[in-house]
């Protein structure tokens, strides 16, 4: 009898063993469904290539005829006091499009837009190589972060180029690749100007940090391609 028991426990377990080993085959077979989805039907894929700066405002125009045929903006402007980075894309802005000739152009936070003519073709992806990085101005006051507007020069100081906000939470500024200067005027603690010069690399972060130098680890959130300049 005691035989016939273990006999019984032991085919019964079979069926539960299976149960599980689909289930895992199952979740394991959904989970790995990362990137985008196939090129649609008849129609060809632009894709941006921004050096790992996956959000950004753009819009794709028909050379044929002018028109605009798509438009993507994640991003608030950079004057705005409630702008903040909210999230991380891990895979680069693409858009499908019928084959032909058109006219990339990806906003920044200054007045110089970056513009890249594309051919698309059936069933194909085409990279388009947008040279821009990005900054983050870091504004102190005693220990605390502090929101104040500042402007974003040419790097003689002789034109602004754009106008931006600092924040309280990480936010980034995008501009094409080059050589900037910030300006924060009339400072509270002392009436005058704060001025920095920033270099802008593809690619990579640079945080620009004015007021008491901060405790470990506040400002850069640790990313690898970011720098810090006090």
């Amino acid at each position: 009898m005691r035989v016939n028991w273990l006999q019984f426990f032991r085919w019964a377990s079979i069926p539960l063993v299976l149960v599980v080993a689909l289930g895992g085959c199952a979740s394991t077979g959904s989970g790995a469904s990362y990137g985008p989805p196939p090129i649609a039907e008849g129609m060809g894929r632009l894709m941006l290539e921004t050096g790992g700066i996956n959000e950004v405002n753009f819009y794709v125009l028909d050379n044929e005829t002018g028109d605009e045929v798509y438009a993507e903006s994640p991003r608030s402007a950079a004057s705005s006091p409630i702008g903040y980075e909210s999230g991380y894309s891990a895979f680069p802005q693409y858009v499908d499009l019928p084959p032909g000739s058109y006219l990339v152009v990806v906003n920044t936070d200054v007045e110089d837009s970056v513009e890249k003519e594309v051919e698309i073709y059936m069933g194909q992806e085409a990279y388009v190589t947008i040279p821009i990085g990005r900054f983050q101005l870091i504004f102190f006051e005693g220990s605390e972060r502090r929101q104040v507007p500042f402007l974003i020069y040419d790097y003689n100081l002789r034109t602004v180029l754009g106008r931006g906000m600092t924040s309280t939470e990480v936010r980034y500024f995008i501009v094409p690749t080059g050589e900037y200067k910030v300006r924060i005027e009339n400072l509270a603690s002392s009436g005058s100007d704060e001025i920095r010069p920033v270099q802008v690399n593809m690619g990579q972060t640079q945080n620009i940090i004015i007021g008491p130098p901060p405790t470990p680890g506040q400002p850069g959130e640790g990313a690898a391609d970011e720098t810090d300049q006090q």
